[in-house]
């Protein structure tokens, strides 16, 4: 078996930098946590939660493109998300490690399968969502969400249903398209 240092070695000898990987701030999962997915999963529960944390300030206008939550790179034999014309969509923004930080709350058609969605936004992140995956697994799956499917580092699908058969689902995305940039990382919850 070949060790990682042998990997590393061989690699910059055939022309291609070894470089460390940067490790994923552990602040942002714990944010996502609190905001989306401890206590009530309703929309003036999580609304509640974000604004007993001081540091969050509230926004007059949201800079995050809720539509683009449904862009995921695995293509579902049947999706049964929608996220475009929400009735309502609040956010605020706080610092964390020299990066901006945004939560998202959108309220959709009570009639539709997931009519509200908290998110966690955060802008050129250099690592992958499998940074990520060990803290975000427990958190979704306290809220009785399973694997669903990935795309390679960068994707992971959470669903399930609640206690009373209300169905959940999340996923974390560290090439999303919410901001328009390629290097923004979401993290969900739809309920």
């Amino acid at each position: 078996m070949i060790s990682v240092r042998t990997a590393a070695l061989a690699l910059c000898c055939v022309g291609f930098p070894a470089t460390a990987a940067v490790p994923a701030d552990p602040a942002i999962v714990p944010l996502f946590e609190a905001a989306c997915t401890k206590g009530e999963l309703s929309f003036a529960a999580r609304e509640a939660a974000i604004a007993a944390d001081s540091e969050w300030v509230a926004q007059a206008v949201s800079d995050v493109n809720v539509q683009s939550f449904g862009a995921v790179p695995v293509k579902p034999v049947s999706m049964n998300f929608n996220y475009s014309k929400p009735l309502v969509v609040k956010q605020w923004n706080r610092s964390v490690g020299g990066s901006t930080v945004r939560v998202v709350l959108a309220q959709f058609d009570p009639k539709r399968r997931y009519p509200n969605l908290c998110a966690v936004v955060v802008a050129n992140v250099q690592q992958s969502a499998m940074d990520y995956i060990d803290l975000y697994r427990p958190v979704v799956e306290a809220v009785g969400l399973r694997g669903k499917s990935v795309d390679l580092a960068h994707y992971f699908e959470f669903s399930g249903k609640l206690p009373d058969g209300h169905p959940v689902r999340s996923d974390i995305f560290t090439r999303s398209s919410v901001l328009g940039s390629g290097k923004t990382m979401h993290m969900y919850l739809a309920f």
